[in-house]
């Protein structure tokens, strides 16, 4: 092959291959010649020798850099620091050091809640320097109070203390009324701060003080029953007592309900939510009770809880405990009856039912064997009891009415099907009866009118090994008896407060003044919120005067709406008390298109209140009045109609 003489790779191996060394010239190689050699057995110490040549490795020192002198100087500068640090703040010849600060609290262990906590603060400064500018702060746990007034949350003590010389002690008196659960801990703050000559730094020691609530200064006892039926009525007794030494201010109830109960009623009335009531102040000793009644539903088994809470009201938020005090906890089994038993007034299953004054009450009880097993001989008693049952009105049907105890009896003397009840089996027993008219318990006294039935299944039952049990179902519904007011209505031209002008008959196209007078009367409960409206003809005018004065009866101009605000109606009035009535004038205008006729003088008159005691709103209406006077003892026939 071919190669180029004058390539640099030519001349390379040129290079390469010659004896001579190109590369230095001066170094001449090493001739190759015998020499003998004598091979110690042991490790020879000196220095190792090849021919004549000694060959010794020479090692430079590297020089240290900047940055790593730097690095050394700073960790030698750091420890010396710490080493003062250590020296001067923690050896025994310290500048000064937290722990030659005492805070010493004088305070007891345990106090009642409710009760007014002493507590005196000790500063003293063992430290051989002077704590500059000193400040004591003290803080308050949640529920603490003011001793001037337990109302208000103690506030955060922030008192000067000044300069603390070596040695020196200072007391500081505080105290503060302690409000908390029972068994609950109540932890104090205290922090002491201050400066050191030589130093902008601020420094502080905190100590905390702890007080063990050992009893609460209210208690309250639940009383309720332990089992109850699903879908039967359930009541509470609630006792709250004060065991404070002083009056306890602004206590708040709240119950926690569980699922499936309903809330009926309450005596007192509730704050809000049906689960709030504001029980205010209580002195020392003082008890006050609270009853609530409501329905609790459930499977066979279940048990449902109630929790019990009170405590103080908060100032920003008069719906929730600031300070809990105590609590208490109440459970309910939920059992299903073997015979159960449902009573329908007017085919409404409720535990209460509003019925107006004579009105007829069709009362349906549905009944069920929920066991397995058969049921014989089954009773079912209903008694009546209250103050406005109209005995006369009752009727039964399959059963039997006992005047003498006012009871209700359903068994297999008047219903063959009572007599043996297969597992499942169920049917209906049912009556009707009606209370008595408003009229005929007018003037009697009578206050809240009630009708309460307690229903009870006896009976026997037939088990698997052959034995009987009693059987026992109880429950109880009520019925309350509403309000029944009237609203009467007339028109008069010769009598009345207001004197009258005009036409008699009226004229077409000539007014004619009239006296409209409404009568409001209310022979059972309460009423509130009571008004009665009507609105005038286009043809008729408002001429603005009222009699009573002081009666509140406005007229709007844009609905020609007279509205009589009467207010509150004591139970009563009409028959043991005057009627409310006021009285106003109007005047009419005939149109000749109104020649022959009575035109109406004051259109439909509404009533509407607030029965104080069912709680419902009650309502009357009573027909337009025209031209024909016949509440005017001086009114002619004929003067009725409009004449030319």
């Amino acid at each position: 092959m071919y190669e180029d003489p004058k390539s640099k790779i030519s001349q390379l191996q040129k290079v390469l291959d010659a004896r001579e060394d190109f590369v230095s010239r001066n170094v001449k190689r090493h001739e190759l010649h015998d020499k003998k050699s004598t091979i110690s057995e042991d490790w020879d110490e000196s220095e190792f020798k090849v021919g004549d040549e000694v060959f010794v490795p020479v090692i430079k020192p590297k020089r240290t850099s900047f940055s790593t002198k730097i690095l050394i100087a700073s960790i030698i500068f750091f420890v010396i620091a710490l080493g003062v640090v250590f020296y001067e703040f923690l050896g025994g010849n310290n500048i000064v050091s937290g722990n030659n600060i005492e805070i010493t609290v004088k305070a007891p262990i345990s106090v009642s809640s409710g009760e007014n906590v002493p507590i005196e603060i000790e500063i003293k400064n063992n430290n051989n320097v002077t704590l500059l500018a000193s400040d004591l702060g003290i803080v308050f746990p949640v529920g603490a109070k003011e001793v001037s007034d337990i109302s208000l949350p103690a506030k955060r003590i922030q008192s000067f203390l000044g300069d603390i010389l070596p040695k020196q002690s200072i007391k500081k008196n505080v105290s503060a009324v302690f409000f908390g659960s029972e068994n609950e801990n109540k932890d104090i703050s205290i922090t002491l701060e201050y400066k050191i000559t030589g130093s902008n730094s601020l420094f502080n020691k905190t100590k905390t003080v702890s007080i063990l609530i050992t009893s609460a200064p209210v208690s309250i006892v639940v009383n309720s029953p332990k089992e109850v039926n699903t879908n039967q009525s359930v009541d509470f007794t609630i006792d709250v007592t004060s065991n404070s030494s002083s009056v306890i201010k602004n206590l708040l109830l709240a119950i926690d309900y569980p699922f499936g109960f309903s809330f009926n009623n309450s005596n007192p009335k509730t704050f809000s939510k049906n689960n709030l009531w504001l029980i205010g102040d209580l002195s020392p000793g003082a008890k006050q009770t609270i009853k609530i009644s409501g329905v609790l539903s459930g499977q066979e088994g279940e048990e449902r809880g109630f929790r019990f809470n009170i405590g103080l009201q908060s100032k920003s938020d008069s719906l929730i405990i600031e300070t809990p005090l105590t609590s208490s906890f109440s459970s309910i089994t939920i059992r299903r009856p073997f015979v159960s038993a449902d009573i329908f007034f007017n085919d409404v299953d409720t535990s209460e039912y509003i019925s107006s004054a004579g009105s007829s009450i069709n009362t349906l009880i549905k009944w069920q064997n929920n066991l397995p097993y058969e049921v014989s001989d089954v009773s079912i008693v209903v008694r009546l009891s209250g103050n406005v049952v109209d005995k006369s009105s009752i009727r039964v049907d399959n059963g039997f009415y006992q005047s003498i105890d006012n009871s209700i009896i359903f068994n297999k003397t008047t219903d063959k099907t009572l007599a043996s009840l297969s597992p499942g089996e169920s049917g209906n027993s049912q009556f009707i009866f009606s209370s008595f008219g408003a009229g005929s318990v007018t003037g009697s006294g009578l206050s809240n009118p009630t009708i309460v039935f307690n229903i009870s299944v006896t009976g026997r039952r037939v088990d698997y090994v052959g034995g009987s049990a009693d059987v026992l179902f109880s429950d109880s519904r009520s019925i309350k008896i509403t309000a029944n007011p009237q609203i009467f209505a007339k028109a008069l031209y010769h009598v009345g407060p207001f004197q009258n002008s005009g036409s008699l008959p009226p004229k077409s196209e000539q007014e004619t003044t009239y006296t409209i007078t409404w009568t409001v009367t209310n022979p059972l409960n309460n009423l509130s919120n009571t008004q009665v409206s009507a609105v005038l003809p286009l043809y008729t005018k408002w001429l603005g005067v009222v009699s009573p004065s002081q009666e509140k009866v406005n007229y709007d101009e844009t609905t020609r709406r007279v509205t009589w605000n009467v207010g509150n109606i004591l139970a009563g009035a009409g028959a043991i008390s005057s009627a409310r009535e006021t009285s106003f004038q109007i005047s009419f205008l005939p149109s000749v298109s109104q020649i022959g006729t009575s035109p109406s003088l004051v259109g439909e008159v509404a009533f509407t209140a607030k029965d104080n005691f069912t709680l419902t709103n009650v309502s009357s209406v009573f027909p337009a009045i025209n031209t024909r006077l016949g509440n005017d003892p001086y009114f002619q026939v004929d003067e009725e109609t409009v004449i030319q």
